[in-house]
């Protein structure tokens, strides 16, 4: 298996060196075939030699280092106890690997704003990093609570005027155009903005990305830090667990933590079921599968991308203190609330919506829900 990979690297150098077009994909196709190798046969020497070799090319012909310190790592987590040369080999090259993605990263601004919250917490490499990850959390919670308030009352408020709008789309479902304009017209007539809620939820979005690029570009600096069981002393002494439990303890808040993504796991499941089903049926029932497919699929996602710790420790105070909100709001508003009830004054069959007092909320009626 090796000797054909040094065929097919030989093949990608002819082609390089007559600047073919097929060079990179055959440059590609080398890489992918040492992958191969090292996956099959990760515990031998032939395996770990054959993982050097491609993250020889991923990170020289085909410029992509973040790959091939991917490559590094699964082969260095799957051979935790090795004693062998091979193995060593393998971590000076992974070092050298986080050394140049560090300095990559560290010209990203997303870097440079974590390192200078990281200095204001006192620069400390152990301590400070985790200071930081708390304070965004408490920041990011911060300003999204009035945002989460908004779309909270404006979900509450479209849900009491769930059968009027259902009555709508099934008197009209044959006719889309018909449809759209009467439902315009019916949330003309008692103010009701159907899109109100949409803003916060895009803002909030927006935060997740930027949380994420900051520590994901920061992530070989957290390799310094340690978090309660998150340390050398424990995560070492998993290295000799039984079974899956081997390596189940990172070293530090750079490395996965299984410990650590089962409680953010667990926390997004018990924050969804904080959230009040909708009223309609429908909706309700694809709430529920949501609820219980996006934890699950969130876990499988940082497992087979070896998230660090210090990423899964964000999500999992902030998704804490939104459980705190959730449970604030469900206070404020109850999910108890009585839908409106369509009076003799709003007649679908007449084809019109005439404006009806019972459906307008006082608040409504202040912007001019009347007229």
């Amino acid at each position: 298996a090796l000797s054909q990979g040094e065929k097919e690297v030989e093949l990608a150098q002819k082609a390089a060196d007559a600047k073919s077009t097929e060079a990179d994909k055959l440059w590609q196709d080398a890489a992918a075939h040492y992958n191969a190798v090292a996956g099959k046969f990760p515990q031998l020497p032939e395996g770990m030699n054959a993982a050097l070799k491609a993250a020889e090319l991923q990170a020289g012909q085909l410029k992509n280092p973040h790959q091939a310190w991917m490559t590094v790592r699964s082969t260095l987590r799957q051979n935790p106890n090795s004693t062998l040369p091979e193995k060593v080999a393998l971590e000076t090259r992974r070092t050298e690997l986080e050394t140049r993605l560090d300095s990559d990263n560290s010209k990203s601004p997303f870097y440079k704003a974590m390192n200078l919250l990281v200095k204001v917490c006192g620069n400390n490499p152990k301590v400070s990093p985790v200071i930081a990850i708390f304070i965004l959390s408490f920041l990011v919670a911060g300003m999204l609570w009035p945002l989460q308030k908004v779309q909270y009352k404006s979900f509450k408020e479209l849900a009491k005027y769930q059968p009027q709008i259902k009555e709508l789309q099934t008197k009209y479902k044959g006719d889309q155009m018909l449809m759209s304009q009467k439902l315009k017209e019916f949330y003309a007539t008692h103010g009701i903005n159907p899109t109100s809620g949409c803003l916060p939820m895009f803002f909030q979005m927006g935060i997740t990305i930027v949380m994420l690029q900051l520590v994901w570009t920061y992530q070989f600096r957290f390799a310094q830090s340690e978090f309660l069981w998150i340390n050398q002393a424990l995560g070492a002494a998993s290295l000799h667990w039984p079974g899956l439990l081997v390596g189940a303890i990172g070293h530090n808040l750079g490395e996965l933590d299984i410990p650590m993504l089962l409680l953010y796991a667990g926390s997004q499941f018990a924050q969804s079921k904080l959230i009040p089903p909708p009223t309609d049926p429908t909706q309700a029932e694809v709430q529920k599968t949501m609820t219980t497919f996006m934890p699950v699929m969130y876990f499988f996602w940082m497992f087979s991308n070896q998230m660090p710790s210090a990423l899964m420790l964000y999500y999992f105070v902030s998704t804490l203190l939104g459980m705190w909100r959730q449970w604030t709001l469900n206070k404020q508003f109850p999910r108890d609330a009585a839908p409106v009830v369509i009076a003799a004054s709003a007649d679908p069959a007449e084809g019109e919506l005439k404006p009806n007092s019972n459906l307008i909320s006082p608040k409504n009626q202040r912007k001019g829900g009347k007229k």
